[in-house]
């Protein structure tokens, strides 16, 4: 729907993203995608955390709609999945970030709808940013028109569709291929489609047309992993509790899945599993001390004990 220029603010002497409507997206004052930017513009003005593009200005040049906001030196997160060979550890790492940036969203009440590895930047710092917060929702705005026409075509499977269902279909909850009412669990379920994929890779339901997916996914039928044991069986568990079809047994807050995953993040992080190991080397070290401490006691009392009866005898 728009452009996006590496600009620079001469005043506060800045690298900025500008997000521009495309012109022929914009026939008339509220054309659908210029609500579109406004909405994400609005969305990202909410929320002020480290994992979310940060936005600074939003306005309008003549007839042209801008969005202003933070340059992010980096790459799409599916670009850097890509890039080189990533661990089970790092893969889970960077989603945390990413998932933090969803949940800060969450807190002020935004609804992304379109979480997907595409729409988060991965700085040069290394530090994630979701993005891209065009299909978004306020929880407190009331109920939402929305058109019910349905993509076709495998290419659509993967791409967002201006005016139609609102999501990128492969990643989307039940409750969006119905065009039904969404809350942050349905982010929920774009976040664990994405993470599979990212992990197995390989989506997690399949469906060469965005009908045969839809069924896929109300069916809560999750492709098996290409390869079993790639990922630990209780965050392979807390994936599927994700993608559950009925929002109701999903995880109750995308929150209380990242507990999950941190958990497992923490078990597999090399610098912590050294000071498990420390730790431990330690306490076994103490215990053999008090032990051979015991047993030299056990050994020397008696001893002693004679010597000073002899002692007393003499």
């Amino acid at each position: 729907m728009g452009v996006v220029y590496a600009a620079y603010d001469e005043e506060l002497e800045r690298r900025l993203a500008v997000k521009l409507l495309l012109p022929g997206l914009r026939s008339e004052r509220h054309s659908h995608g210029e609500v579109r930017l406004l909405r994400e513009a609005q969305a990202l003005a909410r929320v002020s955390h480290p994992n979310v593009v940060q936005i600074h200005e939003i306005g309008s040049y003549g007839t042209q709609v801008f969005v202003a906001m933070e340059l992010v030196d980096g790459v799409p997160l599916s670009a850097w999945r890509r890039a080189q060979p990533r661990s089970l550890a790092e893969i889970v790492a960077m989603y945390l970030q990413a998932g933090r940036g969803l949940v800060a969203a969450h807190s002020v009440g935004i609804i992304h709808r379109d979480f997907k590895a595409d729409n988060v930047l991965v700085g040069s710092d290394g530090r994630a940013r979701v993005a891209d917060f065009g299909l978004a929702r306020v929880l407190s705005a009331g109920p939402e028109v929305t058109i019910r026409a349905r993509p076709s075509g495998e290419r659509a499977i993967a791409r967002t569709e201006a005016g139609m269902i609102m999501g990128t279909p492969a990643y989307m909850s039940p409750e969006q291929h119905r065009s039904a009412a969404v809350d942050e669990r349905s982010d929920q379920f774009n976040y664990c489609a994405a993470l599979y994929e990212a992990i197995y890779e390989v989506r997690p339901f399949a469906g060469r047309t965005v009908d045969e997916l839809a069924a896929q996914v109300a069916a809560g039928l999750v492709e098996p992993p290409p390869e079993p044991g790639m990922a630990p069986p209780g965050l392979h568990r807390a994936l599927l509790r994700g993608l559950e079809p009925d929002p109701a047994a999903r995880w109750p807050s995308l929150a209380a899945l990242l507990e999950q995953l941190e958990r497992f993040a923490r078990a597999s992080d090399p610098a912590s599993e050294r000071q498990r190991r420390g730790f431990t080397g330690m306490l076994v070290a103490l215990v053999t001390v008090i032990a051979a401490g015991q047993v030299y006691g056990a050994l020397v009392m008696p001893t002693a004990m004679t010597v000073g009866l002899l002692v007393a005898v003499s």
